[in-house]
């Protein structure tokens, strides 16, 4: 059960930094998350995310609670 959940969790890690790379930069440097033209955002982060955010998020979900399930088996 151990190396199971250890595998899981290296491949949602894989898979979430490879999300994480993939996504389009929506910062426009550090003036525009402190309100110098960013009246939409805020620290550059949009609230429409698309497919590729909603991907992270389920994965990044499923990172936490295979690393809190690893702990709890240990």
């Amino acid at each position: 059960m151990e190396g199971l959940l250890t595998v899981l969790l290296f491949i949602f890690a894989l898979a979430l930094i490879v999300l994480v790379m993939i996504q389009p930069d929506r910062s426009h440097g550090m003036s525009a998350s402190m309100g110098m033209g960013a009246s939409n955002t805020v620290f550059g982060i949009s609230k429409d995310g698309g497919p590729l955010a909603k991907a992270t998020e389920i994965v990044a979900a499923l990172f936490i609670l295979s690393a809190l399930l690893l702990y709890l088996v240990k």
